[in-house]
């Protein structure tokens, strides 16, 4: 008869430990998975008028994106320019999509460990009309994961992904956020700068006058699916070469401040199909340095070497013609 009083009661505090266990898995684990953020920040993006970037302090000082009533600026110091092409949506896009995958630390002496200090980390600013803050987040470091391809295996077979760490700038916790966002928000004020030489379809362009000093100018023309200088047909694999290396030209370093004292030096008018003309002008600074300016980018000034950016756009007429036999 004990025996039977123990087993029951053995039964009794299994199911009552069972029980526990039920209530545990069901209401105690959700609880604490509810803590973690789905997204650090949340606001809408038409009230946006101002973002403010506070770099590495190896990348520069701060700058900020002022909405106007013709666009969006780029602005440092006495220094405004236009932004590279979709800067400013790619910006909030990746604000609104900063949804943890996990909380790392809750304490701020963790915070040099994944480079989220002021110096260190980047920090994000959104602000209203108003200068309300809408959002103020500090990016910091970036680490890679390796992550298996089901579709391959052994050589070759997996991927890389990645995971950046960032915090809110008002709280201590230190969230893991997948992908490369780190790198969405590097660079310095330049580095956000719009660049655009050139920017245009290859088959699209059908002519390109070039004109240069002392006459020795001439134009690059297609006609009846070919290239001609004149009446003389252009080398076909020099002039195909050129115009994919011309369709989408940047510039490389600013020259701020320039301002043209005379004529340019050398012009060169781009033509085609679907396209605005686009002129780009080359003038020579005193020190003998030359400045291009494109009007697909009035307001950028650009230095180049001989050899460098100039090199590849101004090209003699001998560099299409066919080598004689």
């Amino acid at each position: 008869m004990s025996n039977r009083f123990d087993s029951k009661k053995l039964l009794y505090i299994l199911g009552i430990l069972v029980f526990l266990l039920i209530v545990t898995l069901l209401v105690k684990i959700p609880r604490e998975s509810s803590t973690l953020k789905k997204t650090l920040v949340k606001f809408d993006t038409v009230q946006v008028a101002k973002i403010i970037i506070t770099p590495k302090a190896s990348e520069g000082g701060e700058f900020e994106f002022i909405k106007e009533k013709q666009g969006w600026k780029v602005k440092q110091g006495n220094i405004t320019a236009t932004p590279r092409s979709g800067a400013v949506s790619n910006i909030l896009n990746d604000l609104l999509n900063l949804r943890p995958s996990s909380l790392v630390a809750v304490d701020k002496s963790k915070w040099p460990e994944y480079d989220l200090t002021d110096s260190l980390g980047i920090r994000v600013r959104a602000e209203n009309r108003k200068g309300k803050l809408l959002a103020d987040v500090m990016v910091g470091r970036f680490s890679y994961k390796p992550v298996r391809n089901p579709y391959g295996g052994g050589y070759g077979g997996g991927s890389i992904d990645g995971i950046s760490y960032v915090r809110l700038h008002n709280e201590n916790e230190i969230y893991a956020v997948d992908g490369f966002i780190t790198f969405s928000f590097s660079g310095g004020f330049n580095e956000w700068r719009n660049k655009t030489i050139v920017h245009a379809t290859k088959s699209d362009l059908t002519k390109i006058t070039f004109t240069f000093p002392a006459d020795s100018g001439y134009v690059l023309e297609k006609r009846d699916n070919k290239w001609y200088i004149g009446e003389m047909t252009a080398d076909s694999a020099r002039t195909s070469d050129y115009l994919s290396d011309i369709c989408y030209a940047d510039g490389e370093k600013f020259a701020d401040g320039f301002s043209p004292a005379s004529q340019p030096v050398y012009k060169i008018d781009i033509e085609g199909n679907n396209l605005l003309s686009i002129t780009i002008k080359c003038y020579r600074r005193d020190d003998g340095l030359l400045i291009l300016n494109s009007s697909l980018n009035p307001d950028a000034w650009f230095e180049s070497s001989a050899d460098g950016l100039f090199g590849r756009i101004f090209k003699p007429s001998g560099h299409f013609r066919k080598d004689k036999t």
